[in-house]
Order: C-alpha cells, then sequence, then structure tokens
C-alpha cells in the first residue's frame, strides 16, 4: 500500500470527495443502473457534502497520497436521540475511495475519525456501505462493525394493479380510522424487539403510535391503505415520495410501514397491500419501490427479499465498550 497521510478534512478538501464520491456512483451504476446518473457529476454531490459538513459538530478526515491527491475520505456527525442514544453517524455519501485504492485505507480513515468522537463520548457509531462493493463491506466487517440495516430497491412491474377478488376489500385510510387501526399499530414495534433483532421501543412510545398515526394520515405526505374484512382492520402499508440521493432511483416511492395482523396472515394481505400502492405509484409516475429493513428480523427480511427488494447499501452499528473512557492504559509504563 502506497503511503498516504491522514488529516481532517476541511471545506477546502470538499471538492476532491465530491469527485470521489461521484466516481463511486459510475462504477456502482455499472452493477445497478438505475441508480441516478445526476450524482455521477461532482456538481450534484458537492451539494450533499457541503450538508454534511455544515451540521453540528461534524467531523472528517481525508487520506491524501502522493501530490497531495485525495485517496478516500470519511466524514459524519452526532446526533442524540431517544432510541439511537449519544450515537454518530455517516450516511452513505459519508465515504469513498478512488478506484484502485486498497479498501484497508478505510480502516486508517476510520481509526482518526473513530478516535475524535470516542475522546467526545460518542460509543455508537454508524455508517453506510454500498451492497454492490462487498471488499468494501469485508474491510467495515473487519473493524468490528456488523449489518444493521438494509435499504433497497425494486422496479415496479408495469403491469401491476390493485387485487381483485379478494375476501377483504382495500381502501385508503383516513383519520377516523386510527381506533380501528389500533390493535395493529404496535405491531411493528413488537416485532422488531422480539429475537433476533432486539430493537427496542420505549414503553412509552407505545402510547404515542395512535397520536403519531392520526397526524401522518391527516397530513397527506404518505398514502396509507388498509385492508378490512366486516369491519376489522387486516393490515395496512404506506408510501410516500422517497427523497432523492444516491442510492434512490428517480421517479421513487418509499413504503414506509407495511403490517399485518397475525390472524390475517398467509392469506395475502400484506402482496395486496403492496400491490395496491405500487399500482398507485405506477400511476402517478413513479417507476420504482425503496425501503428499509432491519436484517436481524427474520421475518421481515424474508419477506422483502422474497417479494424482490435487492439492497442497495446497508446501515452499519458498532458499539465501542464505553470503559474504553478509562480502561485505556493510563498510568503503565510503555517500552520504548
Amino acid at each position: 500500500m502506497d503511503a498516504f497521510s491522514i488529516v481532517p478534512l476541511g471545506s477546502e478538501h470538499l471538492p476532491a470527495a465530491s469527485e470521489l464520491l461521484a466516481q463511486r456512483q459510475v462504477r456502482l451504476r455499472s452493477a445497478r443502473p438505475e441508480l441516478p446518473a445526476a450524482f455521477g457529476e461532482e456538481s450534484a454531490c458537492l451539494p450533499l457534502l457541503n450538508r454534511l459538513h455544515e451540521q453540528d459538530g461534524a467531523y472528517g478526515v481525508v487520506a491524501l497520497g502522493s501530490g497531495s491527491r485525495a485517496l478516500g475520505y470519511l466524514i459524519g456527525a452526532p446526533r442524540t436521540e431517544e432510541v439511537w442514544g449519544r450515537a454518530c453517524w455517516s450516511p452513505i455519501e459519508g465515504h469513498a475511495l478512488a478506484a484502485g485504492v486498497d479498501v484497508e485505507v478505510i480502516r486508517d480513515l476510520y481509526a482518526t475519525w473513530a478516535e475524535h468522537f470516542v475522546q467526545r463520548g460518542y460509543f455508537r457509531q454508524y455508517v453506510h456501505a454500498p451492497a454492490d462493493d462487498p471488499e468494501l463491506q469485508a474491510a467495515w466487517f473487519r473493524t468490528g462493525f456488523g449489518q444493521m440495516q438494509a435499504h433497497a430497491t425494486l422496479e415496479i412491474p408495469a403491469d401491476v394493479r390493485q387485487p381483485s377478488d379478494m375476501p377483504f376489500s382495500i381502501r385508503r385510510a383516513t383519520p377516523d380510522d386510527v381506533e380501528a387501526l389500533g390493535p395493529i399499530l404496535p405491531l411493528i414495534a413488537l416485532a422488531l424487539i422480539r429475537a433476533p433483532a432486539f430493537a427496542i421501543t420505549p414503553p412509552e412510545r407505545f402510547e404515542a403510535f395512535r397520536a403519531d398515526y392520526a397526524e401522518h394520515i391527516a397530513d397527506g405526505e404518505a398514502r396509507y391503505w388498509l385492508a378490512e374484512e366486516q369491519g376489522r382492520v387486516l393490515g395496512l402499508v404506506a408510501f410516500e415520495e422517497a427523497e432523492p440521493g444516491p442510492m434512490v432511483p428517480e421517479a421513487a416511492t418509499e413504503m414506509v410501514v407495511a403490517m399485518t395482523r397475525p390472524s390475517a396472515r398467509q392469506r395475502g394481505v400484506a402482496r395486496a397491500l403492496i400491490e395496491t400502492g405500487w399500482a398507485d405509484a405506477l400511476a402517478r409516475g413513479q417507476r420504482w419501490a425503496v425501503t428499509d429493513w432491519r436484517t436481524a428480523s427474520l421475518p421481515t427480511h424474508r419477506s422483502w427479499v422474497a417479494l424482490g427488494y435487492l439492497p442497495t447499501h446497508y446501515r452499519l452499528h458498532r458499539h465501542i465498550d464505553e470503559r474504553i473512557a478509562w480502561a485505556d492504559g493510563r498510568g503503565v509504563a510503555s517500552a520504548d
């Protein structure tokens, strides 16, 4: 591996980092042509990195080779939230390496980046890696990260239609349906709590579900569809316009909610709801569907993969032992 130095990523490095991100997009599109071509240009990537660089507490590093050529970069920012706790995050645009650069460089970049955040008490760390770069993923795994969340896409079948001749009916949900929806609203959280996902939901969040869903259904940003039979709700899905980004195809809809009452499973309820959402999206000019899920949630992972969703990138997670704050070898003499 050729010699390089690692320095803090300043605003003067952002154009070079943007060019690395654009080059990565071009490489990824050779395997995933549905990814937007626009992010193959430095001019489209620079605003993403500018916004990230301007976040409170943001910190980045860049590897510089011969002639101060940028070989790779890594940038992220801290967040403190109810579920995620005190953590630092690097989104999918948060790192890239130049073509042909040894993936080990990302580990050197991470060592400096992580030290910065650990010294500030951020022991939970999240990065994102493209699904179509297994060598890069392996480098992250060698550094203690594990796969946590899949982000995936699917081309909506051109002949998809809302199913008919079903023993249940499907319609758009309204805020008036929230009371009837109440019994199924905790289903996603309860499924994620179970082994082997063990993804927490604080008890007080369950009490807020009805108010949250009533607000979301009423604001019209997402299109909620429910299945019912004799006045009993069987399932619910929601789609909304996907936020643009390097890993999101143009004209995409995002599935943000999908749940089925346990007693109604194996009856085609989920597929009927999803196909209804797809047909609605297709009629509105959207050709692609995206979603994300916890890969450790066995039923969810297997269902969405079987449906045809193909991961574009993964969220990776590392939880550093907090005791490193004091169990750091201080006071122990070292041989020279």
